[in-house]
């Protein structure tokens, strides 16, 4: 019997929304005016997928760091709020502006959690400095201001990539984020709960200790459907070629990391980008990677046999750090993927998972006015009837561009976050 995976219900804080930890930054547009509306190239050839199953290269196999069961009175918080400079902006304005110690730096990650009415958006991104940074933006507020940043993490040193999800742990949901160190030689977890004390905890490290370089791109991390308390599944690229894969056992009291699992492929991938969908029994793992200017796209079936299938090149022309997400739109829930072209911009893909053939359409072009684009992060929000939203980052800054859900299906930004 097949199962549709679905979001879950929303669930409510008690308090309604975060409290205003962290300073006042910025305030968005109320009214999202349209700005930018840069659309090419109608449709792309037709991408074959889901075909028969390859030959399972192999099972499971290895362990590496057991986490610590999360004891709040255990684990050390790494917390440090900078002053921030608040800047208010006119509601005829088109830039949004954060002021911070330092710039931002790698591959930034955003998510629109349950907490609020509303559902905040919550970012963290590496800086050019040590640590991260945690920005959230309250929903329910019709100026939609910015609050943070919150800098964790600075004992770790640099960062160079961010991947940020909300799971079912804790009583509203906690924030989870898998991180790579700059030059890609270690993963780490870290975690935040959802109130009191909103204290940031970790990092808990994933794989080995190495003095070289391990990985050669941003980890994507989900949590998926697979056992009986829904595991955290885990992608990276890796120096030597090809991606792996490890999972999280959160049936586990001792929550414990297992692999790496190598894909198996020779082709060194600079990033990466990984959803469940709603194929297969239990859900198919998808993710797209890039390797120079192609855009691959592998998916993985959901047992018994575990096989990754791909890649299959969907896009040429591409730069810098894609995102995918599945989509409401259609039936089944399109794909949508947002990547830096090389060119400069950004471009938008779709794939139509109700067409039998599950053609690409694209590319979709916006933001030229950016220039050159190192990486970006998408979600499907709750505005509208569910618009796309997209935090980019170029030249030390973030910029939020958002697309409405038709007729017009325009881009509207770039809402500069400047640091």
């Amino acid at each position: 019997m097949s199962r549709k995976v679905t979001r879950s219900p929303r669930k409510r804080s008690k308090n309604g929304e975060e409290p205003s930890t962290g300073e006042l930054i910025t305030s968005e547009l109320a009214v999202k005016d349209p700005a930018i509306n840069e659309s090419a190239a109608n449709k792309s050839a037709a991408a074959p997928d889901k075909g028969q199953p390859q030959k399972k290269t192999g099972g499971r196999r290895g362990k590496s760091v057991k986490e610590p069961p999360r004891d709040v009175a255990a684990q050390e918080a790494v917390q440090n709020v900078p002053q921030g400079v608040a800047q208010e902006i006119s509601p005829r304005r088109y830039i949004e502006e954060i002021v911070l110690e330092d710039p931002v730096f790698g591959v930034p990650s955003l998510i629109q959690s349950s907490l609020g009415n509303m559902g905040n958006f919550e970012l963290v991104t590496p800086l050019a400095n040590p640590g991260l940074a945690y920005l959230w933006r309250n929903n329910d507020n019709a100026e939609l201001p910015w609050y943070g940043p919150r800098i964790f993490g600075v004992e770790v040193g640099r960062f160079g990539a961010a991947s940020l999800i909300q799971s079912c742990f804790g009583e509203c949901g906690n924030l989870e984020l898998v991180a790579t160190d700059l030059g890609g030689h270690r993963i780490m977890h870290f975690w935040r709960g959802a109130g009191p004390e909103f204290e940031w905890h970790g990092p808990n490290f994933i794989s080995e200790e190495s003095y070289v370089p391990v990985f050669s791109g941003n980890p994507s991390l989900v949590q998926s459907t697979y056992g009986s308390t829904r595991n955290f599944d885990l992608i990276i690229p890796l120096a030597q070629g090809g991606m792996t894969h490890y999972w999280r056992d959160n049936g586990d009291p001792a929550l414990p990391w297992y692999g790496p699992f190598d894909l198996g492929h020779t082709t060194v991938y600079n990033a990466v980008s990984m959803i469940q969908s709603n194929f297969g029994d239990k859900g198919n793992l998808e993710l797209v990677a890039r390797a120079g200017d192609d855009l691959a796209f592998f998916w993985r079936d959901s047992g018994p046999e575990y096989t990754w299938n791909g890649p299959t090149i969907i896009a040429t022309g591409v730069s810098g750090c894609p995102s995918m997400i599945q989509s409401s739109y259609g039936q089944r829930g399109t794909f949508e993927v947002v990547t830096p072209t090389a060119s400069g911009g950004l471009a938008h893909y779709w794939r139509d998972n109700d067409d039998p053939a599950l053609s690409w359409y694209g590319p979709y072009l916006f933001g030229s006015m950016l220039g050159w684009v190192e990486a970006v992060t998408l979600i499907q929000s709750n505005f509208g009837p569910g618009n796309l939203e997209v935090v980019a980052r170029v030249d030390g800054q973030l910029a939020h561009f958002w697309r409405d859900t038709g007729p017009d299906f325009k881009w509207n930004g770039p809402f500069f976050i400047n640091f």
